[in-house]
């Protein structure tokens, strides 16, 4: 009977330990799912479409206001190509800096209106490489290209390249084009700032998004950071903090724009905008 009541007392102990680290890797592992939902790594690359009112700044307060963590940096030489980024070894430092979640990449602002066989010269290859180099440091990084805004009245000044460019929309068309086969090039997500901006311009003409016809305001960042948001959380930015020196009613109306456009595009890669 003694012995019997000692292996039950044995069995007791072992099951009591069991269930203990079972609740121990438990707290662990909820813990650990809990930070890596709520933090998120981003790298930006560009110029002054980036820097300009501290977009990703913008981003991650939007993100802290839906309980998310943004980690993030920029590298943003004023009027930068990516053909400069490829061989600034600034980029590839930072590249390699962190287990970055997102890298976002933007080309300078008139580059991607231009013809095709100059694409293909002097932007596509470049946007490959700096895709690959994202990959090779850390293949788990997802690479996003900004779609960038045309310029306020078109690219008159290349208006050899194509007649297009003489209109805000006709440049706009080519610049979404533009992005719209680097991501599908380079599998890659598109953050449409570009098109959003286009359609809250058509519907609202009023309504300034620009500080220099080339630019944005905070007005215009706000909308940019938006689209960021959605795109790299695949949330709603409705109900997102909004930014000081942005009408409480325009901020609604962008995020409701914002959602509608970029919500609809599931994998965001072979969305096509007309």
């Amino acid at each position: 009977m003694v012995r019997i009541k000692v292996v039950n007392n044995m069995k007791k102990i072992l099951f009591r330990i069991s269930i203990l680290i079972l609740f121990v890797l438990s707290i662990f592992y909820f813990s650990t799912t809990y930070r890596s939902k709520k933090t998120v790594k981003v790298l930006f690359i560009g110029n002054s479409l980036i820097s300009t009112n501290n977009l990703p700044g913008m981003v991650a307060d939007i993100a802290k206001s839906h309980g998310y963590r943004v980690i993030y940096d920029s590298h943003t030489p004023g009027g930068a190509r990516l053909k400069n980024h490829n061989s600034d070894a600034k980029v590839l430092q930072k590249i390699k800096e962190r287990s970055w979640d997102f890298v976002v990449f933007q080309e300078q602002g008139q580059y991607p209106g231009f013809s095709k066989k100059q694409l293909s010269r002097d932007v596509f290859p470049y946007a490959k490489r700096l895709a690959q180099k994202v990959k090779k440091a850390n293949d788990r990084s997802k690479v996003v290209f900004y779609m960038t805004m045309a310029r306020c009245n078109g690219d008159s000044d290349n208006k050899n390249v194509s007649l297009e460019l003489l209109t805000y929309e006709g440049t706009q068309k080519r610049v979404n084009r533009c992005y719209l086969e680097m991501g599908k090039d380079n599998k890659a997500l598109i953050a449409p700032v570009g098109e959003v901006w286009r359609v809250v311009r058509e519907k609202k003409p009023r309504l300034n998004l620009y500080s220099d016809g080339i630019h944005p305001n905070v007005t215009g960042t706000y909308l940019a950071a938006c689209v960021f948001y959605t795109t790299l959380f695949d949330e709603p930015s409705v109900g997102s903090k909004i930014s000081s020196g942005v009408d409480h009613t325009t901020a609604q109306y962008i995020q409701e724009v914002v959602d509608r456009i970029v919500l609809k595009q599931k994998g965001r890669r072979a969305v096509s905008f007309k």
